[in-house]
């Protein structure tokens, strides 16, 4: 299966299938939304205009392909793109350039953004990183093409209390079993 296509089934998967609630890592949490899918997630909703939308950050790993992603869902229909390669800028402070920023390059889904294998534990890196910092969120920008000529950029916010023990847990289940 290519890449792509993994993603794509691994995406239903996180949008809103029943998933069993494992474990609860203050905003984060383990679900088992598959036989053998794991997923380590941060949802945050909010409402406007009448509605509540969600956006998800989320590591997920099929033990039997012995795949894992990680996936960032911005608000519920806010996300379109163009573009193969999605530009992703990971900020401890809100519309602050800082040396310690994240620059990766993430890959475009459809409705949602997925990163490569080899970014993932860097990523993992710093997230565990600036929550060891006290940092209470980071903030994740990348573009957004509205239209042909109007480019906007999507923020998703992601709190960080929880993820070190989380991200453990997730590495724990997503061992194959021997």
């Amino acid at each position: 299966m290519g890449r792509f296509g993994l993603y794509a089934a691994l995406a239903p998967c996180i949008y809103g299938l029943p998933a069993t609630a494992e474990e609860r890592f203050e905003r984060w949490s383990l679900e088992q939304p598959g036989d053998f899918v794991f997923a380590l997630s941060f949802k945050r909703s909010i409402s406007f205009d009448d509605r509540t939308a969600t956006s998800e950050l989320a590591f997920v790993c099929n033990q039997e392909e012995k795949y894992v992603a990680v996936l960032l869902i911005p608000l519920d229909g806010t996300f379109t793109s163009r573009h193969e390669v999605i530009p992703v800028s990971i900020q401890k402070i809100e519309e602050q350039s800082d040396s310690s920023d994240l620059m990766q390059r993430w890959e475009n889904g459809t409705g949602y953004i997925f990163l490569e294998s080899d970014e993932q534990e860097e990523l993992a890196t710093y997230l565990k990183d600036r929550e060891a910092e006290g940092v209470k969120s980071v903030h994740f920008y990348f573009p957004n093409d509205l239209d042909a000529s109007t480019q906007t950029i999507n923020h998703t916010v992601v709190d960080l209390a929880g993820f070190s023990a989380g991200v453990a847990a997730f590495a724990n289940r997503c061992e194959p079993a021997q």
